[in-house]
């Protein structure tokens, strides 16, 4: 037995880290040493994840910490995908008595999740009908995913966007960049001012496309920015819990994820950001002339070719458009130009938002979604599936860099790139447009591939929303860009992915 104890420490290290949680707990209590051998595994950056598809919102909750917790982690904050039809605010109370008050916590509704199942190890995926749907007892498939970080090396807080209650209601985006680089200098001090990453959650009574132009203008291209900017969400953060709902409404909250460089940090840890898209232009320009909302929902447009002086015949535009798509199905979509003004008098900033269009009747055709207004010029959009396959692809190329460094320069050739001190990815977070997935694809690994192909076994979680949003950290350093446009990925049919990795720093 005396021989047991006196393993070697990487082989101890190797076979402890691969312990549940509570026999792991009771190694730690064997001697000192084995204790070091546990607070050192304790202090590696770590994701875990758990799914749930039972249909019992106390069982599927239960479940998922369950399988969450069954690895040995000390939780900096928990996110937790829930399906539409669950009751949020009892599933997002439950979960926060099991992990304690001390850990970060936001849960929204999903349109769908992807998690890997804990028993077969292959990764699963759930969609459910939209928010209006009908459910029955037949169709009622609910479930949630969990996902807990520990990220050492990082402060996390959340900090909520507001807008006033009074006229003229106003987002209040300076507040928001002021609160978010406050707490950045607290922590890192005053050379970065802006974070690593920020992952968002929207309000879907808010319109956030024109705000999120005017912080990415604002915030260092350095920082990630990632969420879901159309949902319902609860997060009972002291931040948002204190805040007066009489004067303010909260339009989205932010996990804000900033470098703790006051300390010292065994470990650095990267965000890397993938955007995989897949629609492409259709058809002329046109300029709306007349809208016509129904029911805050659905918007009627009656438009005219740009440069023309007669209507346009929609109904039969629209099956032209038809007629040139290859594609069967697919989703059509108009992207409308816009351009952001900031309250500080800063210069104006172009954007594009994307509405799915869901009808046609002879000379007006409908699209979801409202905002559009007389005069804005559009353009039509269509999916296309080599395009979707294609800049998946890309975004595996990319994340592939990881695991295969790119080969360098020595002596006039190309040699292998270094694996010395390379980078450990411990997780990743999916967001994908609904109509992605098993619904367009036929199969549910193409959103995924960039990641489990690259990072099998690795712990990696997503979920189906209405407007997934990114922003990579660093443009390419051929890549262009205008400094009036915004760089926000907000397109329609989009996958933003996520990949957090460390690497040490001694």
């Amino acid at each position: 037995m005396s021989n047991f104890y006196s393993v070697s420490d990487d082989i101890l290290t190797n076979i402890m880290s691969r312990l549940p949680a509570k026999p792991f707990a009771a190694a730690a209590c064997v001697n000192r040493f084995w204790n070091r051998v546990s607070d050192r595994i304790l202090s590696r950056p770590r994701l875990t994840s758990g799914l749930s598809l039972a249909e019992s919102p106390e069982i599927a909750v239960d479940e998922a910490l369950e399988i969450a917790l069954s690895k040995p982690i000390r939780p900096h904050f928990a996110i937790a995908f829930v399906g539409l039809h669950f009751p949020i605010e009892e599933i997002h109370n439950r979960i926060a008595s099991k992990i304690g008050a001390n850990t970060i916590l936001i849960t929204t509704a999903s349109l769908g999740i992807i998690d890997a199942d804990s028993i077969t190890n292959e990764l699963e995926e759930m969609k459910w009908e939209d928010e209006d749907a009908v459910i029955t007892d037949d169709d009622m498939y609910l479930g949630v995913t969990l996902i807990i970080g520990f990220v050492p090396g990082l402060k996390i807080n959340v900090i909520p966007l507001l807008h006033t209650n009074t006229e003229p209601q106003v987002p209040m985006v300076d507040e928001f960049i002021s609160d978010v680089r406050d707490f950045t200098v607290l922590v890192c001090g005053n050379t970065k001012p802006d974070p690593v990453g920020i992952m968002l959650f929207g309000d879907h009574c808010s319109n956030l496309k024109p705000i999120l132009a005017e912080i990415d203008a604002k915030i260092s291209r350095e920082t990630v920015m990632i969420g879901d900017a159309h949902n319902y969400f609860v997060c009972t953060n002291a931040e948002v819990a204190n805040i007066d709902t009489s004067l303010y409404t909260v339009d989205a909250v932010a996990l804000v994820f900033a470098r703790d460089s006051l300390n010292n940090n065994e470990v650095e840890i990267k965000f890397h950001v993938g955007i995989s898209s897949g629609i492409i232009p259709i058809g002329p320009k046109i300029e709306i002339l007349e809208v016509l909302v129904h029911e805050g929902k659905t918007t009627w447009l009656f438009a005219r070719t740009q440069g023309e002086v007669w209507p346009l015949d929609a109904y039969n535009l629209i099956l032209s458009l038809h007629t040139l798509i290859t594609d069967k199905p697919y989703f059509l979509y108009i992207g409308v130009t816009k351009e952001a003004e900031p309250l500080d008098g800063g210069p104006s900033i172009k954007y594009t938002e994307f509405y799915e269009v869901i009808g046609t009747q002879q000379i007006m055709f409908c699209v979801a979604g409202t905002g559009i207004n007389p005069g804005d010029i559009c353009m039509f959009y269509h999916t296309d599936m080599d395009s979707a396959m294609g800049s998946s692809n890309d975004v595996y190329n990319r994340f592939h860099h990881l695991i295969e460094p790119p080969p360098r320069r020595a002596y006039g050739q190309l040699v292998s790139g270094s694996r010395t001190n390379r980078e450990t990815v411990f997780g990743g977070f999916m967001f994908a447009s609904s109509n992605r997935g098993d619904k367009y694809f036929g199969n549910s690994i193409t959103d995924c591939m960039p990641f489990y192909e690259n990072f099998p076994g690795v712990p990696f979680t997503g979920t189906f929303c209405f407007e997934p949003i990114g922003r990579s950290p660093v443009l390419d350093e051929e890549e262009e860009w205008q400094s009036d446009e915004n760089r926000f990925n907000m397109q329609a049919f989009n996958t933003i992915h996520l990949v957090m990795s460390y690497k040490k720093t001694a």
